[in-house]
C-alpha cells in the first residue's frame, strides 16, 4: 500500500474523517458515522492508495469529478469474506439443534441471514434445513437473506460461486445441492428457491419479525458499542422467544442482554433466546 496515503489518513485530524462520513450520508444515505474509526480509516486508505492521493481533500474532489467513486469507496467499506459452511462448527450445532428441537416445525421456520454478502450463508442454512427438516415441514420454511449491498445481492441471487469457495461442503452434499458448471458451481433451484433476497441497512431501517432462526455473523465487529446495542436491540425485537442466535467468533452479546440469551454451547456464539414462542 502506498506508504504517503496510510501516513496521511492516519494522521488526519477525526473532523475530516468525520466530514467525509457526513458526505456520505448527505449525498449517498450511507451511516457510518457510528463504524469503528480505526476500521474506517484502514480501509479508505486502500482508496487513496489506489488513487495515489495523500490527502482527504483531494479525495473529497474526487468524489465530485467522479461520482463512480462513491461506489468503490462503498464496496471497500463493506468488503466481504465468505464461503459455505463457514466455521463448520456452527453448523454441526445448528444441525443438531435444528434436529432435535425444530424437525416437527408444522408451521415452517422462518429465518433471517442479517448481512448476508454473497449469499454463502443463506445457502449453507438451507442445506441444512433441507437435511433436518421433513419435507411438509419445508414447504412453509423460508430464509429471509440481506444486505445493504444491492451488488453482492445480485451475485447472491444467481447461485454461482468458484469451487475453493465449497471447500467445507463434502462430495455428497455437493452432488445433491450443487450444479458442476464452466465457472465452478451453481446451487440448485430447490436451494435458491428457500432464500428471499432483499436490501435492508440494518443500521437504520426497520427489522424483520417473528424469526426462528438469526444469523448476524462479523458485523458487530466494526460498529461502535453505542450502535452495537442499537442494532442489537433490533435483532432481539425479531427474534422469537426460544430463537436461536448466530454471531461471530470474535463478537459478543452487549452487557445489557446477557441474562436474555443463553449460549447452547461454550465459545460457540450460538445463543437461544429466553422465554417461550
Amino acid at each position: 500500500m502506498n506508504t504517503a496515503a496510510v501516513h496521511a489518513i492516519h494522521n488526519n485530524p477525526d473532523d475530516d474523517l468525520w466530514k467525509l462520513l457526513e458526505k456520505l450520508y448527505h449525498e449517498k444515505r450511507w451511516d457510518f458515522r457510528n463504524y469503528k474509526k480505526a476500521s474506517l480509516k484502514r480501509r479508505i486508505s486502500v482508496r487513496l492508495s489506489a488513487l495515489n492521493i495523500s490527502s482527504y481533500k483531494e479525495y473529497y474532489k474526487i468524489l465530485e469529478s467522479d461520482p463512480k467513486e462513491y461506489d468503490k469507496l462503498f464496496s471497500t467499506i463493506t468488503v466481504k469474506v465468505s464461503e459455505f459452511f463457514r466455521e463448520t462448527e456452527v453448523f454441526d450445532l445448528l444441525k443438531t439443534v435444528i434436529t432435535s428441537e425444530f424437525s416437527n416445525a408444522a408451521k415452517g421456520l422462518k429465518t433471517w441471514c442479517c448481512g448476508c454478502a454473497y449469499g454463502e450463508e443463506a445457502y449453507s442454512l438451507g442445506i441444512i434445513l433441507n437435511e433436518c427438516l421433513k419435507p411438509e415441514n419445508l414447504q412453509n420454511t423460508k430464509i429471509f437473506a440481506t444486505d445493504i449491498d444491492n451488488e453482492s445481492l445480485d451475485i447472491a441471487r444467481k447461485g454461482i460461486y468458484r469451487e475453493e469457495l465449497l471447500q467445507n461442503v463434502d462430495s455428497s452434499l455437493r452432488d445433491k445441492y450443487f450444479i458442476k458448471i464452466n465457472k465452478g458451481y451453481k446451487v440448485k433451484y430447490i436451494i435458491r428457491n428457500m432464500v428471499r433476497y432483499g436490501r435492508l441497512d440494518i443500521v437504520k431501517d426497520f427489522p424483520l419479525s417473528k424469526i426462528d432462526i438469526l444469523f448476524c455473523r462479523n458485523l458487530f465487529m466494526y460498529f461502535e458499542k453505542k450502535l452495537q446495542r442499537e442494532v442489537f436491540e433490533k435483532l432481539d425485537f425479531a427474534l422469537k422467544p426460544g430463537g436461536i442466535l448466530v454471531l461471530g467468533k470474535a463478537e459478543i452479546l452487549p452487557a445489557s442482554f446477557l441474562s436474555r440469551y443463553k449460549e447452547i454451547k461454550e465459545r460457540s456464539r450460538v445463543y437461544r433466546k429466553g422465554g417461550t414462542a
